[in-house]
């Protein structure tokens, strides 16, 4: 992670580009978006703070914030502007695998896969090093572009975190503290270890159907069609095994195009496509076969297996 200071960096956003995002991130009107004037740098203050959009567009954050989400800043101590984007990405993804396995996030387990780390003004969420619990992810990127996300910026009111902490201090010592799980924690654990998922930019049908996305209150299902035929249905695990690029999702019997935005996932050097495990179903039959797809990854050495 660049250790670049937030104070020297300006925002390369045009009027456009907070326009499409303020409506299509549905960031309220009363928290005053605004882009940076020429003096200003990526610094919060007492009234405002500081949005990264790569956080929102690439790494799943929505707005409001996951209760989950808000207990974790305050357990590190950490505000909302001072989290790298791929931070909230692995905070997105884990949440997704605990709603997989009909489990729900917590610290504790949460803790047993990850760890604070700080770098520059900025903090991020590591793996172990020193193998106390193994990520349970089969691919996550690595490495984003920091000086793009870090140049692409804008401000709202304060008001719109009021339940993150204050700003931490990047530099200050980070304790870490090994978690004590509870029996069912340990029995998820086990399960989410033994069932790597994979981390993507995760379509907003993904999201609703971990009740992630403030769009969609009413989990959506998901389907592998063709020639307007579902040939398959897919479980939450299972998109997160692999992404369909044919997935359909389906609020009641209609197609919601809203859901199927982003199912794939383009990068600078190629493109995310996985077919994941998948169970096909003929007619109105059982399940009658499990194939495994496949997956192609961009030979870019910044996304790495």
């Amino acid at each position: 992670m660049s250790r670049t200071d937030r104070y020297t960096i300006r925002s390369v956003l045009t009027a456009r580009d907070l326009e499409s995002f303020v409506e299509t991130y549905k960031i309220p009107e009363r928290f005053s978006p605004t882009l940076h004037g020429p003096d200003d740098s990526a610094e919060c203050t007492p009234d405002r703070i500081v949005l990264y959009t790569l956080s929102f567009s690439s790494c799943a954050v929505r707005y409001p914030l996951s209760s989950f989400k808000v207990d974790l800043l305050r357990h590190f101590k950490v505000h909302f502007s001072q989290l790298h984007p791929l931070g909230f990405m692995r905070v997105v993804h884990f949440e997704l695998s605990c709603v997989a396995v009909s489990g729900e996030p917590s610290i504790p387990l949460f803790c047993m896969f990850y760890k604070l780390i700080s770098g520059g003004d900025w903090f991020t969420l590591a793996k172990w090093k020193d193998n106390i619990s193994q990520p349970w992810y089969s691919f996550m990127p690595t490495l984003t572009y920091p000086k793009e996300w870090k140049s692409r910026f804008i401000f709202v009111s304060a008001a719109m975190m009021s339940e993150s902490p204050p700003l931490g201090d990047a530099k200050a010592a980070i304790e870490d503290i090994i978690p004590v799980l509870s029996a069912d924690e340990i029995v998820q654990w086990k399960h989410m270890y033994e069932n790597p998922t994979r981390a993507f930019t995760f379509p907003e049908g993904i999201l609703a159907m971990g009740g992630l996305s403030p769009y969609y209150p009413v989990r959506p299902k998901a389907f592998v069609s063709k020639k307007g035929i579902s040939l398959f249905y897919m479980t939450l695990w299972g998109l997160l095994q692999g992404d369909c690029k044919d997935v359909q999702f389906v609020v009641g019997v209609r197609v919601e195009p809203g859901l199927n935005r982003g199912v794939e996932k383009k990068v600078t050097e190629g493109s995310v496509q996985a077919g994941g495990i998948c169970c096909y179903r003929e007619g109105r039959g059982s399940f009658l076969r499990r194939e495994k797809g496949s997956l192609w990854f961009p030979s870019s050495e910044k996304f790495k297996r």
